[in-house]
């Protein structure tokens, strides 16, 4: 039975029917619904071993010297990387842990959580870190300075619980950084049941920005700060599904510049949001582009 997973509404409106899973083109067809009380854009149905379709998930692979120079040069904005006053840092959905290994290097005490019991410990292991998962985190309050979820956000079945759990291992004074694909922009309803960033059945839900930063202030966070994320990746990938159906990594890299030119006119296909806990006075919230 359908809940909505922000306000458990049981009222849905059926807006994507039969869809592929076109990234790592695991068996299954997905179906994506609106809230008809809260608006929130989520899947209908999740799979039961939800774990199997991330069993060849490429965010979570070892990346090769190429596509780290990629990151770093065309989607590296979009990671925040603040360096005064360093502490406690947890990054929650850390993939392969290249986030971890770079905030380490600029002097932060980091820490990962993954939901994956074995893959986290397995990364632990690799990265010689801490990685959580989200019952570890259950012990962690007023712990960590720095708390991301870096496009991992839209992967969580429970993200109120999520972020009640980040709001309650902050300090007093912490900061929350989000990055999520934007499921109003301009980009997504261009590319509409082909946009890149659906990714069904791993994008769970899609919070626009109005939603996420009431959630934000409902959990207890203040001074909530917005800003789009101009990234190509969207376009690209949008592209090879349009051409393909499926994601090729040739027609995405090849469609990558273009897709740096329509982010000139089109920047809105990601977002992020902060917010900080207890910050005592209360600041406007901003929306910057």
């Amino acid at each position: 039975m359908f809940k909505c997973k922000n306000c458990n509404s049981l009222s849905y409106l059926f807006i994507y029917k039969d869809l592929p899973d076109r990234f790592c083109q695991h068996e299954g067809r997905f179906d994506y619904v609106r809230c008809k009380d809260c608006g929130l854009f989520q899947l209908f149905e999740i799979p039961e071993k939800l774990e199997e379709f991330y069993s060849s998930y490429r965010p979570h692979q070892e990346e090769s010297v190429g596509y780290q120079f990629f990151r770093k040069m065309i989607i590296g904005h979009c990671y925040p990387f603040p360096e005064n006053p360093r502490g406690k840092l947890l990054d929650v959905g850390c993939g392969n842990g290249w986030y971890l290994r770079e905030m380490e290097e600029n002097k932060w005490q980091a820490f990962g959580c993954e939901f994956d019991k074995k893959f986290a410990r397995k990364l632990s292991s690799k990265l010689k870190m801490p990685v959580l998962t989200d019952e570890d985190l259950e012990e962690y309050t007023n712990f960590f300075d720095l708390v991301t979820l870096n496009f991992s956000f839209e992967h969580l079945n429970n993200p109120i619980k999520m972020l009640e759990l980040v709001h309650k291992s902050l300090k007093k004074g912490g900061k929350v950084f989000i990055s999520v694909p934007n499921i109003d922009s301009g980009e997504a309803k261009l590319f509409k049941e082909k946009w890149f960033h659906l990714d069904p059945p791993r994008h769970i839900t899609l919070f626009n920005k109005d939603l996420l930063s009431k959630l934000l202030r409902k959990v207890g966070f203040g001074n909530i700060q917005i800003e789009n994320l101009a990234i190509p990746t969207g376009f690209a990938g949008s592209i090879s599904y349009k051409l393909g159906g499926v994601f090729h990594p040739l027609t995405w890299k090849i469609n990558m510049v273009p897709g740096m030119l329509f982010c000139l006119f089109m920047r809105d296909g990601n977002y992020r949001i902060s917010g900080i806990k207890g910050n005592g006075e209360k600041k406007k919230d901003s929306l910057s582009t």
